[in-house]
């Protein structure tokens, strides 16, 4: 699997949260949401036609033990998986030279941020027994919480020696010592955790194009099944153009589809005013935003348009997102739209 960058990787993180929450932050990049969204492969369908649905029984009846199985994945990788990227980020911060590790000259030390072993031991013990090389799903699954559980010990360790400030005690003598295998536990996570969000998403995307199926099948295309069928479209969308260079054709043409079926819902809604749910007008606006900020990063591809050297000053955590074209924009405006999905969910 090809290495993605830390924003398109965020962002894909972001996509396996189709219609539950927002995803647990990768960065510190407030803009770049707490993608991973969780879980659960929750149908927006069950969600309209049916509040008192519960999510575990969107998906067909044969496929339950296995739905199951996917929405526990899925719920832990959202819980935990922010808290692991955003210590690594944190550490990389201000350790300018991962090979090496601290100078113990650095001006500014910030540590590392804590990654919760209970949870991540919750979850170990929820995954179950080692899986076969078998069941790809099952065999990410146990090599992202195994990886996850070693960073774990080794961030909380580090953590409290620098949130204690220690290093000033023992001229960085054992952050020095520490840096080595927490650095190789924090690659082996970032390995295991884009593996293991790749087989989520393959999984998922089954899930939910039969229960789309299923929906227009039994029900014809009303307001639940396209819904469902944007917020889809939307994420196919987003996990192209959260790259830092992409097809810009291919982009358009699933831009397009995006917006025929944006404007099929909005005109549905608009038609049966009576029947809609109330949070439909935050989710219409929502896909407006997503909408605009696509096209505008569809445009800067294919333009071939360079960032000005005021906008690379802005392309920073905090601030990329106010960058026209930016995949921090888009991003920021997908995980609003995940947001207004799942509040017509609740």
């Amino acid at each position: 699997m090809t290495h993605k960058s830390t924003t398109a990787h965020t962002l894909a993180c972001i996509s396996l949260a189709l219609l539950a929450t927002a995803c647990s932050k990768k960065s510190e990049d407030a803009s770049v949401p707490s993608t991973a969204s969780m879980p659960a492969a929750a149908s927006a369908a069950s969600a309209i036609a049916s509040p008192a649905t519960a999510a575990s029984n969107a998906v067909a009846k044969p496929a339950e033990a296995n739905s199951s199985k996917l929405q526990d994945y899925i719920a832990c990788y959202n819980k935990l998986d922010g808290d692991g990227h955003r210590s690594i980020a944190r550490y990389r911060s201000w350790v300018k030279d991962m090979d090496k590790g601290p100078s113990g000259k650095e001006s500014i030390v910030y540590g590392l941020y804590k990654i919760d072993v209970d949870d991540v031991a919750k979850c170990k013990t929820s995954f179950g027994q080692p899986a076969t090389a078998q069941n790809k799903l099952d065999a990410a699954a146990t090599a992202y919480i195994d990886s996850l559980s070693e960073l774990g010990v080794l961030v909380t360790d580090a953590e409290v020696y620098y949130s204690r400030e220690n290093y000033k005690d023992d001229a960085f003598a054992k952050g020095k010592k520490l840096h080595g295998p927490l650095a190789e536990a924090m690659k082996r996570f970032e390995e295991k955790s884009a593996v293991f969000s790749d087989q989520i998403e393959v999984e998922n995307d089954k899930a939910l194009d039969a229960e789309m199926q299923q929906l227009e099948k039994t029900e014809g295309r009303q307001l639940p099944y396209l819904h469902m069928a944007l917020m889809s479209k939307a994420k196919q969308l987003l996990r192209l153009i959260a790259e830092d260079n992409f097809d810009a054709a291919a982009a358009g043409k699933l831009l397009t589809e995006y917006e025929s079926l944006t404007d099929e819902a909005i005109a549905y809604a608009k038609k049966n005013k009576e029947s809609t749910s109330s949070g439909w007008s935050s989710l219409e606006r929502a896909t407006e935003e997503y909408r605009k900020a696509a096209k505008e990063r569809v445009r800067r591809i294919r333009d071939k348009v360079p960032y000005s050297e005021g906008e690379k000053m802005m392309l920073k955590p905090g601030s990329g997102w106010m960058v026209e074209g930016s995949q921090e924009k888009v991003g920021k405006a997908y995980n609003d739209l995940i947001e207004a999905s799942n509040r017509m969910n609740r």
